[in-house]
């Protein structure tokens, strides 16, 4: 198996929209996923052999980007290396502290050590030492011109303003693109590039975004490096499971892990988080399903006895094939990671410049219509998982069960709901009645049922997602701290959940909603 690197130069800013239902703020990933990439190259391959509409009938074209390959994310670049998703089992001390560059792996702690917190984000490991990255970010206002009167005025005649979060023009990303030595060389052909293009990437590519120059280098052979009896192995990309199992890490990681690579190899201790995963599909003008799936940074360990060396060389390829679903667009991608303690190398310190400031009144004017943008993408959140429902209700009457629920949100009122509502619940809950057991074995989005979620046991899907940070660049340019809407979103996005529950539920029964 051999791989080549891709390398993704910024020549202007340019815009990777990230999840979000926000109106007013467009935010960016952080780098180029292997699904852009695939993209990308595809359409410069259609190009440059001139398939036009009928690639799909080309051998060539389905061999190369229909899982021949697999296009792994480029990262941000750092000292010359490709940044990987910092695992989520290291923490680094707190700022102050004595030692305070150290950084520790829990993944291998038996013990953790205190004075540290979590260290997120992404960043290079050279030996002991992890360089983070600083990925160069700005935000652009425009306003919206998108009538005819607006266009031939030359401006906006009601005012509608939206931002554009962006990576700034100058700075580099890496990928790598996995594969055999022929198939490689068959794409690096029909690219016709000579190894170097550009490209256009993102939203509003075709204005002032989204201005790429891609370098592909010579093919090399993946070497991959020994390893002992006990393994430790990170997602390096999202992992996407084939199976409905409440993305419980434990069950991904032994269905579409595990049991793949044969009978040999034991899970052992996991640090893990879930991501959505949602992209936009340019030839189909439409958004692909959104996916749940194991986030990159995940890593686990693997025990095994009396391995041999087909047992290692199958484990080696198969890290770099990928595991799951949509293994052609990066996913699934493991590499081995070397626990142990660390330090955090120093960056140079950022430039500091002094805030604009905000009247009180220009702050608590944003205030409202940021509530009323938060409120907006949560309504939307609440239809889409209460959609996700329809399985679990197709046996049994569940209208009532959600009226009731409904009512008790209703009459714990708006002001501290979620305490008034936790209260108001474990009243009305009797040990053994239908009702009790539908909150039992309800599941919802994230794996919890329904007890856990609504009496403050577990995590309700929506606060797993960070509503805020859509909306962070505004907060930190506005000089607000925290938006404290936690009574307005939890209040909307259980009404909106219960309510479109119940539409659900009489559809799934074949009846009517009264």
């Amino acid at each position: 198996m051999h791989r080549m690197r891709i390398s993704i130069e910024t020549l202007s800013p340019v815009v990777l929209t990230a999840a979000s239902n926000s109106t007013i703020m467009t935010g960016t990933h952080a780098a180029f996923s292997g699904s852009i990439i695939r993209g990308v190259l595809a359409s410069r391959y259609v190009e440059a052999q001139k398939l036009g509409d009928a690639a799909y009938r080309d051998e060539t074209f389905r061999e190369i980007f229909y899982g021949g390959l697999s296009f792994v994310g480029a990262n941000p670049e750092v000292s010359g290396r490709r940044a990987i998703v910092l695992p989520l089992s290291l923490q680094k001390a707190k700022a102050g502290t004595a030692n305070e560059n150290a950084v520790e792996d829990l993944l291998t702690v038996e013990e953790p050590s205190r004075g540290y917190k979590s260290l997120r984000g992404y960043g290079v490991v050279a030996g002991d030492k992890i360089e983070p990255a600083r990925i160069g970010k700005n935000i652009f206002m425009h306003m919206s011109r998108s009538g005819e009167a607006e266009r031939l005025a030359g401006k906006s005649l009601d005012g509608q303003i939206y931002n554009y979060e962006a990576l700034d023009a100058g700075q580099k990303f890496q990928g790598e693109i996995i594969g055999g030595a022929e198939i490689l060389r068959k794409l690096v052909a029909g690219l016709k590039a000579g190894g170097e293009f550009t490209a256009y990437v993102g939203r509003s590519k075709f204005t002032q975004y989204g201005k790429c120059r891609f370098r592909i280098s010579a093919a090399k052979e993946i070497v991959v490096p020994d390893f002992g009896e006990k393994i430790y192995l990170r997602l390096d990309a999202p992992l996407i499971s084939a199976e409905d199992n409440f993305l419980n890490a434990a069950e991904i990681l032994q269905t579409e892990v595990v049991d793949e690579l044969g009978g040999k190899f034991k899970l052992g201790r996991i640090f893990s988080a879930n991501v959505e995963v949602e992209n936009f599909v340019v030839p189909w003008a439409m958004k692909r399903a959104r996916m749940m799936a194991l986030a990159a940074g995940t890593v686990f360990e693997l025990t095994a006895e009396n391995l041999t060396s087909d047992d290692k060389k199958n484990l080696g390829e198969k890290i770099y094939r990928g595991f799951g679903v949509r293994t052609e667009e990066g996913f699934g991608q493991i590499r081995l990671w070397d626990s142990r303690g660390f330090t955090l190398e120093k960056t140079a310190a950022e430039e500091i410049q002094t805030p604009v400031k905000f009247s009180g009144e220009t702050v608590e004017l944003a205030k409202k219509i940021l509530l009323n943008k938060v409120l907006a993408q949560v309504r939307v959140e609440a239809i889409e998982d209460a959609q996700d429902l329809r399985r679990q209700l197709k046996r049994g009457n569940f209208t009532h069960f959600f009226s009731r629920l409904d009512g008790i949100l209703a009459n714990a009122g708006r002001e501290n709901v979620r305490e008034k509502f936790q209260e108001r619940l474990a009243a009305e809950i009797r040990t053994g009645t239908l009702f009790d057991d539908h909150l039992k074995n309800i599941r919802m989005t994230n794996g919890q049922n329904f007890f856990d979620a609504f009496s403050g046991h577990a995590e309700l899907p929506y606060e797993s997602r960070d509503l805020e940070k859509n909306f962070a660049a505004v907060k930190e340019a506005l000089g607000i701290a925290a938006l404290n809407f936690d009574d307005e979103i939890y209040f909307e996005y259980l009404q909106k959940y219960f309510r479109f529950a119940r539409k659900v539920a009489a559809e799934a029964k074949g009846g009517e909603d009264e």
